[in-house]
């Protein structure tokens, strides 16, 4: 399975973005410290884009990031959702839950 279709398979959609629950075997945390597995700044970039793609119902690939703030580590069994603001050639992004702010960032694709 590829990262991609892992991401897929946990997506759901919610008015603001994205909401994921992230299973113990989420293939993001294979290897990223076996010990005490976290997501990978660049697979919560990916989630952004995906989510952003199921929005605007196309096919979008990054183009580039800016403002990335990776401030809390996300862990297995988190919930998240994914929250999307479109600005001009760009997309804010915030990854949290209830209480926390796990990342921030600005991506633009294509």
């Amino acid at each position: 399975m590829t990262i991609d279709k892992a991401i897929a398979e946990i997506y759901k959609p919610s008015e603001q973005g994205a909401i994921f629950t992230l299973p113990d075997d989420f293939l993001a945390f294979k290897g990223h410290f076996p010990e005490e597995p976290i997501l990978p700044a660049v697979v919560q970039i990916k989630m952004a884009v995906y989510a952003v793609s199921k929005q605007r119902k196309a096919s979008l690939k990054l183009k580039g990031i800016k403002k990335a703030k990776f401030a809390v580590p996300v862990k297995t069994r988190d919930t998240i959702s994914i929250i999307i603001e479109p600005k001009n050639d760009f997309y804010d992004v915030s990854i949290k839950n209830e209480t926390t702010i796990f990342s921030s960032f600005q991506i633009f694709v294509q």
